[in-house]
């Protein structure tokens, strides 16, 4: 099965990868009292379907407005709905004697419902687990809106203060249900608060995009969504009202998740970052607390909230006994004062190590033998830059590198596979592997997917004609191909590892010997009579130094907490590492060549297998 996704650059392979159905919990509690309520749902409730969602409450119907962007001109009278309305979804519980023309099946996070209770009984508790819906406000132009809005419970305001920023809204009438259903006019905006929970009419006079006096700007309409490595994004709050607020963003850890296998269990909360600068510190970042103000922003103003996930100080996720891989997922609240809106924002993000014996949670993960428990596999890219070497001709210890006069840069290729086990790349070519098909197993004459199509790593050309380009290349489809002219080596070179891969101190070692007939060496040349190690007549070999040396390369790469450059990148321990680079040279100089420097490198495929393991 070849798949359009292949096309991408190898450095966003992993950002393919389509996880299940992905959320960060909480519950809201909406008091239902006997007769008609209107609520408005802030969560999608999981379970949604109509029948388990209301079979705890003797519920008598439930409905929907079934938005049409067609001016609604009056408030209707609940007690004239009858199930067929076209205006109107309806779910009777299946002991109605009209069950069957129910045409409600299941909730939606974000709207809002008018619930009839029998009109006589004590008020009830409805909880709802759910995830956060971050939906903005649509509005029917010209209309009233049956609409409800998340405020603050302990310091709600009122209707007025609430739409007052809005021209649109301001001078719009807004009527309230009933027990007995009907709509009646908000006494007194100016003083009465706003409720959770609670459905309103509001006519919309015009064009608007209102959702109250805070707005939030997301990168992705889900919320905060990392999942494997995404490191930063921006959450955009603004001030929409017409007065100065002070904003507050508060982390909150997710509710426990249903106990469906549809959903991924919870890591642990999300460790974040933000970035702080000011006049006085340059711009770094620093942990999120636990509740971050930013006080006096005036009418209109926007508070750019750079924030960035800290996998590396992530807890390994626990054993699950096969299901989902365990996500790390949070909540972040942002209110504001005096008392306004609040927004809940879904933040999840998987960590560098996996769950053992969970289920990879990514498409195509049950065909790669690249999900692994192993930190930080895969493919790692990246560069070493040169700036320290010793001078042998200066008096004194010789072997001192000192401070070159200018920098040389070259590209690192770092390889980790399934068991923790680095090696040294000179070339790497991305592939794409088709996927497969099976007969069906319900229906004969259809065939299934056996095996989803999948990219992989080659280090052996020879190995190339077996598989599909994974770019386009005059609208062909070709390899992408990555190497460095540093290196002269044929296969990949095992690495010594000393600590985990990435760790603070820990340390890949690795000899790169060239000996003197490598045609890999630079000294050596096939045609040329100084540099064929061969004698005037062709006939006999020289020996090692007469005409090109044996060349040792004795590498070491040390891993640091701390970026070597102090560039303050998102990403850095997780995504991102580097450190001290080392280098021995011998066979050039009398004396050992040594040279220093610093080397990055940032993780390009989470696949943990060379040559799809098809060589050792």
């Amino acid at each position: 099965m070849r798949s359009t996704s292949r096309l991408l650059p190898l450095l966003a392979v992993v950002l393919l990868n389509a996880g299940p159905a992905m959320a960060q919990w909480t519950t809201q509690t909406i008091s239902l009292r006997p007769g008609w309520n209107a609520v408005h749902l802030e969560v999608q409730p999981e379970p949604g379907d109509c029948d388990t969602a209301f079979a705890r409450f003797p519920i008598e119907s439930a409905w929907m407005w079934n938005r049409r962007h067609v001016p609604v001109q009056f408030i209707q009278d609940t007690n004239t709905l009858v199930p067929g309305n076209p205006d109107w979804l309806a779910y009777l519980p299946p002991t109605h004697p009209s069950a069957d023309q129910t045409s409600l099946f299941r909730l939606l996070g974000g709207k809002c419902y008018m619930i009839k209770m029998p009109n006589t009984g004590a008020p009830m508790n409805w909880v709802i687990l759910g995830r956060p819906v971050v939906a903005p406000a649509v509005w029917v132009t010209d209309s009233f809106n049956l609409a409800g809005f998340s405020v603050d419970a302990q310091s709600p305001p009122t209707y007025a203060a609430f739409f007052g920023p809005s021209a649109a809204h301001k001078n719009s009438t807004i009527y309230r249900l009933r027990i007995d259903g009907y709509w009646e006019p908000v006494p007194l905006p100016s003083i009465n608060p706003m409720s959770s929970g609670r459905a309103i009419w509001l006519r919309c006079q015009g064009f608007s995009t209102y959702q109250g006096p805070v707005q939030i700007v997301l990168e992705q309409s889900t919320g905060l969504p990392f999942g494997r490595v995404l490191n930063e994004q921006t959450l955009v709050i603004r001030n929409a009202s017409t007065a100065t607020q002070s904003l507050v963003v508060r982390q909150l850890p997710s509710s426990t998740p249903p106990a469906d296998p549809a959903f991924p269990p919870l890591a642990g909360e999300v460790p974040l970052a933000y970035w702080y600068s000011s006049e006085s510190a340059p711009g770094h970042w620093t942990n999120l607390p636990a509740t971050l103000t930013r006080s006096g922003m005036a009418a209109g103003a926007e508070w750019r909230l750079r924030l960035a996930v800290r996998r590396q100080d992530m807890t390994p996720p626990p054993s699950n006994g096969g299901g989902l891989e365990p996500l790390y997922q949070s909540l972040l609240e942002v209110t504001s004062s005096p008392g306004s809106s609040r927004h809940l924002i879904p933040v999840s993000a998987y960590g560098i190590q996996r769950s053992p014996s969970a289920q990879p949670s990514f498409a195509g993960a049950r065909a790669q033998s690249s999900s692994s428990d192993v930190l930080h596999a895969g493919l790692w890219i990246g560069s070493a830059v040169i700036d320290k070497v010793n001078q042998p001709a200066l008096a004194g210890n010789p072997d001192t590198p000192l401070p070159a006069k200018y920098e040389f840069q070259f590209r690192l290729i770092l390889h980790v596979d399934g068991s923790g086990k680095a090696r040294l790349l000179q070339k790497v070519i991305q592939m794409w592997k088709d996927g497969t098909y099976k007969p069906d197993p319900d229906d004969p004459g259809k065939t299934i997917v056996d095996e989803p199509g999948r990219f992989v790593l080659l280090t052996d050309e020879t190995l190339a004609s077996a598989y599909s380009g994974a770019a386009l290349r005059d609208g062909q489809p070709v390899g992408r191909r990555f190497s460095t002219a540093a290196f002269g080596f044929p296969q990949p070179l095992p690495m010594t590892r000393i600590g985990e891969f990435g760790a603070d101190g820990s340390i890949l070692e690795c000899t790169n010997l060239l000996d003197y007939r490598d045609p890999l060496n630079p000294f050596v040349h096939r045609y040329h009579p100084d540099h064929d190690n061969l004698n005037g007549s062709y006939m006999t070999t020289l020996e090692p130094g007469m005409e090109s040396p044996t060349i040792t390369r004795a590498i070491a790469l040390e891993f640091t907490a701390e970026d070597p450059d102090n560039l303050q990148l998102a990403g850095w321990g997780s995504s991102q590492l580097g450190g001290h680079y080392r280098e021995t040279i011998t066979g050039l100089h009398q004396v050992p060549l040594r040279v220093q420097g610093t080397f990055r490198i940032h993780l390009a495929s989470s696949v943990t297998q060379l040559n799809d393991g098809l060589l050792p």
